[in-house]
């Protein structure tokens, strides 16, 4: 895609007026960057810039001549002062030192823009600040922005006469990061700062910098089960009188009033450290010392004593340990952060953090509303946490983790996008300075560019207003196409969002229809396709064709096991566990009568149905198979949270054998080549998984292959797979293990690509 999108007709005045920002100036006080096509200006570093600095003016002349035409050179500071300059960073024309006190920036990667005559200074408090206030230049004064991966709008105006007024900016935000998003040039132009990220320019830029092996869940690092556990169980979780190392297939927590596991989780924490101090001077550090993804919490009768004396559940022990360890850590590394996360715990009512502790908020916002909103039970919640959380940490740092996708399944609509600058903005003013946004991380998700734009902006100037915000992407990075683009958007908030119960049914079971009836299908896939229609270039048809994505999807997922179905199989079945792995050679899958097994419905896991052992277990049910003759049939599983191998009157028919991390919520087909005589018959299943939920957990039904499916059905399959490769789209839904590449090849295209074969002759 090009670097450098045409001007939209009417939009970029108003992107570009400064006045709205900085009040009215005089026509005489503008200054003539360009004339024609022609400079008079260079960008002036140092003799000895930082790399940032150094990428800084790279970034600066790169979107002044995309702008003008004209090549503003590039000198250092040893040469001599001219008139008209712009002077990036600490140099020999201007020192921090020399900048007035009004306009010396207080804050993290804060600047000051300084107009003195024809000369404009950018300066940050750090070689990164003088890189965001490149970019914060090149959007307020300029009106450049910096879209989506490879799209930015750069108006064009050969003739380039900006007021200029000196300002400085503090951003209140000082930790902005949204999950994953690859693209380190439009994260470091968005001024997005978690290196964690985006590791090829840390060394170059720094940021906010969690050390260690992780920035969460690290208890596991830090002390080992596998290398402690035997000797030491004491270091573990006491559930019901006996130490354990995990409990239902899922980690336990550090036992926190034990003197020997905070002597090493504070070496583990004094090495990561050390580790890192003098890799960058720039960076702020942080180490993550935060419980397990479990509620296992220890109950021996030191931590059962230590929360009942700070007034909670859990929380008492894990604020005192990390205390300990900040403390600890203050004398040692100063410029050393440490940071807990309130996730299954509360606040102590008696303890109060130290100075160098941070507290990170699991929030639980609904982002369909405004955190103020009071018709919204979660938000009013979650207000309330922040208030509290305010009041005990004073001046305390406190930083946010929050979801932004509904569900599991990447490709359902989210109508969340109204609220987005709103909800920063009310945040931050309950003192939350660092946010971490975890999103639907791929391109071809939800909405991707739009809700990374939104969030962009909002996290690095709070005040952004979220409605202009949304109409200036979508009109510039959809083109002609874009105001009908802002009707889909519009249709979505306005239709599909009031429901609270319907949302956590959906959220529970994952099934996108009981709130995306066939009405929204229809109507939200004729708004895209006007859209699309309305495209100019291959570009933003593309984009477009991206935002259908997640239409087609649904229309699939709802065709799959219901064109052709031939026969449901009941939710009840029988269930058998498999401790010892043993059933196979004991020829379980040739068994016929189940009246010795127990029972288990298909519909939920069943480690959500009080079976708590993980590992090897069978499902098994007798079946009548209705005549067909000469019918193509094909087995199909809603989801089986596990590897598995599917068996028809004891021969095996089939298998899914992906890592559960990706594969545990997506449907798959097991073709019978073979068909199947009319009678009864038997289908047993060997499913396994060593951890967390496990098993089947959505409907099973034979189809019949020859049925045909719809030209729209058959489109939107067809489209979906050349638009999501056209992409490079790695994933479409949630996954514990790295799924690049290997979910879309080997679940999602298949499956379509058999379901396609409905219909035909082929099998």
């Amino acid at each position: 895609m090009k670097d450098k999108l045409s001007t939209i007709v009417g939009v970029c005045c108003a992107i570009a007026s400064s006045s709205s920002v900085f009040g009215a100036a005089r026509d005489a006080d503008r200054l003539v960057l360009a004339d024609h096509g022609t400079t008079q200006y260079r960008i002036v570093i140092g003799k000895d810039a930082t790399d940032a600095e150094n990428y800084a003016a790279k970034e600066l002349a790169l979107f002044l001549k995309q702008m003008t035409g004209a090549t503003f050179p590039v000198a250092r500071d040893d040469a001599p002062a001219g008139e008209f300059e712009i002077v990036l960073g600490n140099t020999n024309r201007r020192s921090m030192a020399q900048i007035p006190q009004t306009l010396t920036p207080q804050k993290l990667e804060g600047f000051a823009l300084v107009r003195d005559g024809a000369t404009i200074t950018i300066m940050g408090n750090i070689p990164r600040g003088t890189l965001y206030g490149v970019y914060d230049f090149l959007e307020l004064e300029l009106g450049v922005r910096f879209l989506a991966r490879d799209v930015n709008h750069v108006p064009d105006r050969p003739t380039l006469r900006p007021a200029v007024a000196s300002r400085r900016y503090d951003p209140p935000i000082e930790y902005r990061n949204i999950s994953k998003v690859s693209h380190n040039v439009w994260n470091v132009r968005n001024r997005l700062n978690a290196m964690w990220s985006m590791v090829p320019m840390e060394k170059m830029l720094g940021g906010v910098r969690w050390v260690g092996p992780s920035f969460v869940h690290t208890f596991s690092s830090m002390v080992p089960v596998e290398k402690y556990f035997d000797e030491h169980p004491e270091y573990f979780s006491e559930i019901d009188g006996v130490r354990v190392r995990e409990k239902n297939g899922v980690w336990t927590q550090l036992c926190m009033t034990n003197p020997d596991v905070l002597r090493l989780c504070t070496e583990a924490v004094r090495q990561w450290g050390q580790s890192a101090v003098e890799a960058n001077p720039y960076n702020k550090l942080v180490a993550s010392v935060t419980i397990n993804d479990s509620t296992n919490f220890c109950k021996c009768a030191p931590c059962v004593a230590v929360n009942k004396e700070e007034g909670v559940i859990e929380g008492g022990t894990l604020l005192r340990f990390v205390n300990a360890i900040a403390t600890q850590m203050a004398k040692e590394l100063p410029n050393l952060t440490i940071e807990t996360v309130v996730y299954h715990t509360q606040m102590p009512l008696k303890t109060q953090p130290v100075a160098n502790l941070m507290i990170r908020n699991g929030s639980g916002i609904d982002w369909k509303y405004r955190l103020d909103d009071p018709s919204s039970p979660r938000n009013v919640k979650q207000l309330e946490h922040f208030r509290d959380l305010k009041r005990i940490m004073k001046d305390g740092i406190i930083y946010d983790w929050s979801k932004h996708m509904l569900t599991f399944d990447y490709l359902t609509p989210n109508p969340n996008l109204r609220h987005i600058t709103d909800n920063i903005r009310i945040m931050n003013e309950q003192n939350v300075e660092g946010m971490y946004f975890q999103i639907q991380n791929n391109l071809g998700t939800d909405m991707y560019d739009l809700r990374n734009y939104l969030l962009a902006k909002g996290v690095w100037r709070p005040q952004t207003n979220n409605r202009q915000a949304m109409e200036e992407f979508c009109r510039l990075f959809y083109g002609k196409a874009g105001d009908d683009v802002l009707a889909y958007v519009d249709f979505l908030h306005d239709e599909y969002i009031v429901d609270h119960d319907l949302w956590e049914q959906m959220r529970d079971t994952m099934n996108p229809s009981l709130v995306y009836d066939e009405a929204f299908l229809a109507k939200a896939d004729a708004i895209l396709a006007r859209a699309e229609s309305k495209a100019d270039t291959p570009e933003t048809k593309l984009r477009v064709a991206t935002m259908r994505l997640e239409i087609w999807h649904q229309r699939l997922e709802r065709a799959y096991g219901e064109v052709g179905r031939f026969v449901s199989f009941p939710v009840v079945w029988g269930f058998e566990m498999d401790p010892q792995d043993e059933g196979l050679d004991h020829q379980w899958q040739k068994t016929t009568d189940f009246d010795a097994w127990k029972t288990m419905r298909i519909d939920k896991h069943w480690t959500l149905q009080g079976e708590q052992r993980r590992g090897v277990a069978w499902y098994g049910i007798n079946f009548k198979m209705p005549a067909k003759k000469g019918a193509r049939l094909a087995l199909y599983f809603g989801a089986v949270d596990g590897t598995c191998d599917v068996f028809i009157d004891g021969r095996k028919v089939g298998e899914q054998k992906g890592n559960p991390g990706f594969t545990w919520q997506h449907s798959f087909f097991v073709p019978l080549a073979d068909g199947l005589a009319p009678g009864e018959h038997t289908l047993v299943l060997r499913v396994y998984k060593p951890n967390w939920n496990a098993g089947m957990w959505k409907p099973v039904r034979i189809v019949e292959m020859a049925a045909p499916i719809s030209d729209d059905l058959r489109t939107a399959g067809k489209r979906f797979t050349e638009t999501a490769r056209a992409i490079e789209m790695t994933h479409i839904s949630s996954y514990y293990v790295n799924p690049w590449g290997v979910q879309m090849d080997k679940l999602v295209y298949p499956k379509i690509a058999y379901f396609l074969t409905h219909g035909t002759a082929a099998n």
